[in-house]
């Protein structure tokens, strides 16, 4: 066998034997930290009733100012006849999904940002009229 055929024969060994990263699991409900998502909030559509569900942010509290790019959110859920968990957006952006009522957000660049919490249904829609949102600041 000649160095180029063996060199051939490595290569090709390697790039069908290497490990290959895997993305993070999704839809995994009993973490309590935010799984990401990388879609946009969804355009505004007609809210139906919130048949019962609600969501207050306890923290952050209104024009909160935090060190670095971790904070921390608090907030009472009330699930009604529909509501199964908490989307969590951050300027638009959906961060991920609460069943717990705490966690930590991470990863929020420095500046001004809006917070919303939008009571989901177990099919992730977002229709319920069961909103909070607050301002909030990163350094």
């Amino acid at each position: 066998m000649t160095f180029r055929a063996l060199a051939a024969a490595l290569t090709t060994a390697l790039l069908l034997y290497a490990p290959i990263a895997k993305p993070q699991e999704t839809h995994q409900h009993h973490m309590p930290a935010p799984e990401k998502h990388p879609h946009k909030l969804p355009p505004k559509t007609t809210l139906h009733p919130a048949e019962g569900a609600a969501v207050k942010i306890i923290t952050p509290k209104e024009g909160q100012v935090f060190e670095g790019d971790a904070v921390p959110l608090e907030f009472t859920m009330k699930k009604g006849q529909r509501g199964e968990h908490v989307h969590v957006h951050v300027d638009g952006e959906l961060m991920g999904m609460f069943k717990t009522t705490n966690g930590t957000l991470t990863g929020i660049k420095p500046g001004k940002h809006t917070l919303e919490l939008r009571v989901a249904t177990t099919g992730h829609n977002i229709e319920l009229d069961a909103t909070d949102r607050v301002s909030f600041i990163t350094k």
